[in-house]
């Protein structure tokens, strides 16, 4: 789980000099001098330092859990979004009505910038700093868009568009993941005061109190954004986790528990109660549910309707109340420091797993990182946050001018560093892309030392993950999510349409890898090659089971797509489908039976087919291992036994229709011994698992080769 301090702006505290001194920033929006009236009691604003302590509690989770969950998430994010909404809607809500519906735009922004911006400029700055260090620059690119979308609130867009979704901390986690929340809180921000205001508006339009018109415009948004975060969550988790428009119900619940200050209403005894059972939830939010997985779907109301009960519960005047508790000094410290605890902590763990080279950190590694953000937050508080939101605003437009200036010049400069990156890769990749005998690849195989002559490989590391197959620019390979949406067939235009001779290219991306090659035998022998294929399905019949036991199992979107896809290639009866012959996916060679039932349906339809040999996965992205150890390339290869049989695994199988011939391409990969991650000057590897294009494209002969022995009848 990832998130912001999303209460930054507005916080109710108890009172510090910083709460005393800002007029709004942080004693929940109450401006200096008589209060002013209002049209219903439940406007007015009020001390409440439970609610603070309930973002040190909230805070705590999710350190915690970023550092030990494994990927499990705490609830705290949700539990930030609604304090913010609660915050926020009382906030501009009093004073939507004090000025008859109008909000001044420029203090209303300059409380914002000079809360949030300061200390998530330097955090970004210093994430800048040491990913140029410590991350390979095959990364380099990634980091300056999430870094870029990150100052400029759009982080979990990125994240969306980049199909990077939420992942648990680790070496190869973005260290400015967990942006995205801070992204759909100031997206919160800038959409909510129009909402306030235009309540307003409407109330006095209509002659009516603008405390009901609030609360139904509130309640609707809410009802609104749940039904689509329930649809989305089915229909796509990951999206569903990070959109706005899903999460948007978090803070708008907040709002209505603003407006309807339930704290006023209830029993003294069911608050007491309300209180204790709104602290359990919150704090057994991430041992009772896989958030992950559900939120921010209906499971989510287990830590928002913590949240929701603490503060039905509000001030109990007891000392059995949790209020009592919440308004502690070591939770109130917690608040206190709550949001640059949460800009530091997690750039600081994957930095941690990058240099130590772990997939998670231990018990006392962990402990050290918690220490250590804890004092870099406790820094970044008094010496940046408190000097700066402590003084009264006077000039609040100066300091929104300040603050676009800095976003302005950071988002350029960040925008001209990715751009300057992304030349350098396509400059790169066209490079490479030129049939130069200087660079032979895969016919050097058998030389000395693979042929590598100690010239800089192609293509440029920085530039190999992304060497791929052109066909993905054509946007027509389905997509891997378990979506409805991916369940569909798209059919890429073919190489030379209306040739006499047709083949399917199909079964995933490690089909799709080979395709450069095929592309260098069709145009030689002028067929039409059709690509139809989703990334992460395979080509199966079934719903993937393997000779043996395994969680390698298609998703339900997949097996659709597979109905859906035997139908298409019955109706343009192709000479052939190229796919997998094998997989690799289980951890060890395998064919799967749900490929021989495929194959079987494609026989008794009169096609022919030809399986490819899988390849295997390295244990390391290869791109990243060469950058990181330059000297020692050796170390990021694999040797072959650890990837491949001694014979492909279809060997002696007699459960194999007569349709099907197989074509291994493997002994253009590795020798018998080793698989290099050069070879002929060459990268070999776009990944960990995946072939470069450059390469590949060396690979041509020996594919032609291949064809002509198992398939002759396509050379006629």
């Amino acid at each position: 789980m990832s998130g912001g301090d999303t209460g930054g702006t507005g916080t109710v505290t108890a009172p510090t000099t910083a709460a005393r001194a800002d007029p709004v920033g942080r004693d929940g929006g109450a401006g200096r001098g008589p209060r002013p009236e209002v049209e219903h009691p439940v406007l007015e604003a009020h001390h409440r330092p439970e609610l603070h302590g309930l973002r040190g509690l909230a805070i705590a989770l999710v350190v915690v859990f970023h550092v030990f969950g494994d990927g499990r998430v705490s609830g705290g994010i949700d539990v930030f979004l609604a304090i913010s909404g609660f915050l926020f809607t009382g906030m501009l809500a009093r004073e939507a009505v004090r000025t008859g519906g109008a909000v001044h735009v420029g203090r209303y922004l300059g409380r914002i910038v000079r809360r949030l911006l300061p200390s998530a400029v330097l955090v970004l700055a210093a994430t800048w700093v040491a990913g140029r260090l410590l991350l390979p620059e095959t990364r380099w690119e990634q980091l300056g868009r999430e870094l870029l979308a990150s100052l400029t609130y759009r982080e979990n867009w990125e994240l969306i568009d980049s199909q990077l979704g939420y992942g648990a901390a680790g070496a190869l986690t973005s260290p400015v993941q967990h942006f995205w929340s801070m992204s759909v809180q100031g997206q919160f921000y800038l959409v909510w005061p129009l909402v306030v205001v235009g309540c307003v508006l409407v109330s006095r339009a209509l002659r009516r109190s603008v405390w009901p018109v609030l609360l139904v415009t509130v309640a609707g948004v809410t009802t609104a954004s749940m039904a689509w975060a329930a649809r989305l969550h089915l229909a796509d988790q990951q999206v569903a986790y990070l959109h706005t428009g899903a999460r948007l119900w978090e803070p708008a619940l907040g709002g209505v528990l603003a407006l309807l200050a339930l704290e006023r209403r209830l029993p003294r005894g069911v608050r007491v109660v309300c209180g204790w059972v709104g602290v359990a939830l919150v704090a057994t939010s991430g041992l009772v549910l896989d958030g992950a997985a559900l939120f921010p779907g209906p499971a989510a109301l287990w830590p928002v309707g913590g949240f929701a009960l603490v503060m039905a519960a509000g001030s109990t005047g007891t000392r059995w109340g949790a209020d009592r508790w919440l308004s502690g000094r070591w939770l109130a410290w917690a608040g206190d420091i709550a949001y640059p605890l949460f800009l530091w902590h997690w750039p600081i763990v994957v930095f941690t797993l990058v240099v130590t080279g772990r997939d998670r950190l231990g018990p006392f590694d962990g402990a050290l990182v918690i220490l250590a953000s804890v004092v870099v937050a406790h820094l970044t508080h008094t010496l940046v946050e408190r000097p700066l939101t402590g003084p009264p605003l006077r000039r609040p437009w100066w300091v929104v001018l300040v603050g676009a200036l800095v976003v302005g010049l950071g988002a350029g400069a960040l925008g001209a560093w990715t751009a300057t990156l992304v030349q350098q890769r396509e400059a790169a990749l066209a490079q490479a892309a030129q049939d130069d005998p200087a660079y032979p690849g895969a016919a050097a195989l058998g030389e000395p030392g693979f042929g590598n002559t100690g010239a800089t490989p192609v293509p440029d590391l920085a530039a190999a993950p992304r060497d791929n197959a052109d066909v993905y620019d054509q946007g027509c390979i389905q997509d891997h999510a378990d979506t409805e949406a991916a369940s569909e067939v798209l059919v890429c235009e073919g190489t030379a349409p209306g040739a006499d001779t047709t083949l399917v290219l199909t079964g995933g991306s490690h089909m799709v890898h080979y395709l450069p090659a095929l592309q260098v035998v069709a145009e030689q022998q002028g067929w039409d090659v059709v690509v139809i294929s989703r990334s992460g399905c395979h080509l199966s019949a079934n719903t993937g089971d393997y000779p043996t036991a395994t969680d390698a199992l298609p998703t339900d979107s997949c097996v659709a797509w597979n109905d859906a896809a035997l139908e298409t290639f019955v109706e343009l009866d192709p000479d052939a489908v190229l796919t997998l012959g094998s997989t690799t996916q289980p951890g060890s060679e395998q064919v799967s039976r749900g490929f021989v039932d495929v194959w079987d349906e494609l026989d008794r339809e009169g096609i022919e087919v030809i399986g490819f040999r899988d390849t295997a996965r390295l244990p390391q992205g290869v791109p990243d291992c060469l950058s990181e150890q330059p000297e020692d390339t050796g170390g990021c290869g694999m040797p072959r036994a650890q990837g491949y049989r001694d014979a492909p695994p279809w060997t002696g199988r007699d459960d194999l229709p007569g349709n099907v011939s197989f074509v291994d391409l493997i002994d253009g990969v590795c020798t018998h011994e080793t698989c290099p991650p050069i070879v002929g000057d060459v990268v070999v590897y776009s990944d960990h698992s995946h072939l470069t294009a450059t390469y590949v494209r060396t690979l041509a002969p020996m594919l032609d080769a291949e064809l002509r022995r198992v398939a002759p009848q396509l050379y006629r």
